[in-house]
């Protein structure tokens, strides 16, 4: 749904509808200087996720900017390293924090006597980089602190329900945005600007939802890549009934270990161990919601 902005090197700058929505509606509102300073932060948060990506030795290929920050689509999947997951989230609130510390030092002459060529702009620049910072961090996909809620829970959960999780937080995120914005507008119609972020939120969850299960399935066909790269990862057993689906199980795969699957029958008597391998051809051959009864060996 994103239009391209330009492309700057292998680089390519784009932007969200719902962004160009929200610019028009602040230049109905009067305020250009603030709209154009605002999209250059977006845009320098977003750039910093940038720097801080390829500092991860990662690359990123393409930008799409949202209303409070925006996604970059790298080359390699950053959700397989959650460290790094987190690293690269942090850099953008840390951006805006940066920012706002040094405007706001400068408003306070730390730096010398300040010169105000328009004292409601370096105010609004103040406000609208620590609302960045704050929003950015909030508990939800596709905001940073979403991606290192997931990075923090993978490590617990597995990739897939750590997602499930980040998602259901940003849709709660965005539908109380959306109705904080709706009772604020009887003081100031401006306020709706939230409504409309809380609606892109819930929209933008919606979309990580979808391809989680994408993203998921990378992920375990690069672990078992580097199962026979490396020679060696570390393993972990998991303990599952014979009605059990593929997509129940692989659920609990947490990143960096390589799994076996015990299976049991209804009585709980043992009928076969299964390897992640196992599980993940089946399931891209004949789906995830296969029972683990239709892998199990037959025993003579």
């Amino acid at each position: 749904m994103s239009w391209r902005l330009f492309k700057f090197h292998k680089l390519e700058i784009s932007v969200h509808p719902y962004f160009l929505l929200l610019i028009f509606l602040w230049i109905l509102a009067g305020l250009p200087l603030q709209t154009l300073f605002l999209f250059i932060l977006v845009l320098g948060h977003e750039l910093t996720h940038t720097l801080a990506a390829n500092v991860c030795g990662l690359d990123v290929s393409r930008v799409e900017l949202f209303p409070f920050g925006g996604v970059g689509y790298l080359t390699k999947p950053l959700e397989f390293n959650p460290k790094k997951e987190v690293i690269v989230a942090g850099a953008g609130p840390l951006f805006n924090l940066v920012v706002f510390l040094f405007l706001w030092n400068y408003r306070n002459g730390l730096y010398g006597l300040p010169i105000y060529p328009d004292p409601s702009l370096l105010t609004f620049l103040i406000r609208a980089n620590l609302f960045l910072f704050f929003f950015n961090l909030l508990p939800g996909l596709p905001l940073d602190g979403g991606r290192v809620l997931r990075a923090l829970l993978t490590y617990r959960l597995g990739l897939y329900r750590a997602t499930e999780k980040a998602v259901f937080a940003g849709k709660l995120l965005g539908v109380l945005f959306f109705l904080l914005g709706l009772l604020l507008s009887f003081f100031d119609y401006f306020n709706l600007s939230l409504s409309l972020m809380g609606i892109f939120l819930y929209s933008a969850a919606g979309r990580e939802q979808q391809t989680a299960i994408y993203t998921f399935l990378r992920y375990l066909l690069r672990k078992e890549k580097a199962l026979k790269k490396n020679k060696v990862l570390k393993g972990e057993q998991l303990v599952a009934l014979e009605s059990t689906t593929i997509l129940e199980v692989l659920k609990f795969f947490k990143p960096s270990k390589y799994h076996q699957v015990l299976v049991l029958n209804q009585t709980c008597r043992v009928m076969d161990l299964l390897s992640e391998s196992q599980l993940l051809e089946t399931a891209m051959k004949k789906g995830m919601d296969i029972p683990l009864r239709r892998l199990v060996r037959k025993r003579k």
